[in-house]
């Protein structure tokens, strides 16, 4: 709960940052990831593959043949809508989204990632778990650290989207409980 508490402090009183965390804890999108229930975690695994492999087939195969699955840094970024992988001001902006437009934007923002990602993971450096789990662990804190060119991206992730995936996302932060 370390980077949901630092960022609502950052921005509001300690009476309004507690009400506003726990809020956010009781949204479905959230309190289903911390339920860790595994058909939860591997629904929206799939779902973010799915949109990975339509949008950026070579991240996707990449991923995949260095032997990465989505879980395994989807349940971080999702269960800290990004505030732990992100600097602080780039994570405002997701979190920004977030409260307007939902679970969406939590997928929108992991391919993203993926595209600001792309020529580190294309380019050798993503052919091994390790290569793969560094270029989107440890480095992503100093890779993606432009708010506007994150915004841009997730735009565009969303731009082209198919509409049917959207809306089984919407489907899936709808009848989560």
């Amino acid at each position: 709960l370390f980077p949901y508490t630092t960022l609502f402090r950052s921005y509001l009183p300690p009476y309004q940052a507690f009400v506003g965390l726990c809020n956010l804890l009781n949204t479905p999108s959230v309190l289903g990831l911390y339920r860790m229930i595994p058909q939860t975690v591997q629904c929206r695994a799939q779902v973010f593959q799915k949109l990975c492999a339509m949008q950026m087939p070579a991240v996707a195969s990449c991923i995949e043949e260095a032997g990465l699955t989505p879980e395994m840094f989807l349940i971080e970024w999702f269960m800290t809508i990004y505030s732990k992988c992100l600097q602080i001001d780039v994570a405002s902006v997701v979190w920004d989204l977030f409260l307007l437009d939902g679970e969406v934007v939590l997928y929108c923002t992991g391919l993203a990632l993926l595209r600001i990602s792309e020529p580190a993971l294309l380019g050798g450096d993503g052919s091994s778990l390790e290569g793969c789990s560094r270029i989107l662990g440890e480095e992503l804190r100093a890779r993606v650290n432009d708010p506007e060119e994150l915004l841009w991206h997730v735009h565009e992730v969303w731009r082209r989207a198919p509409v049917q995936l959207l809306e089984e996302i919407r489907s899936i932060e709808n009848t989560e409980f």
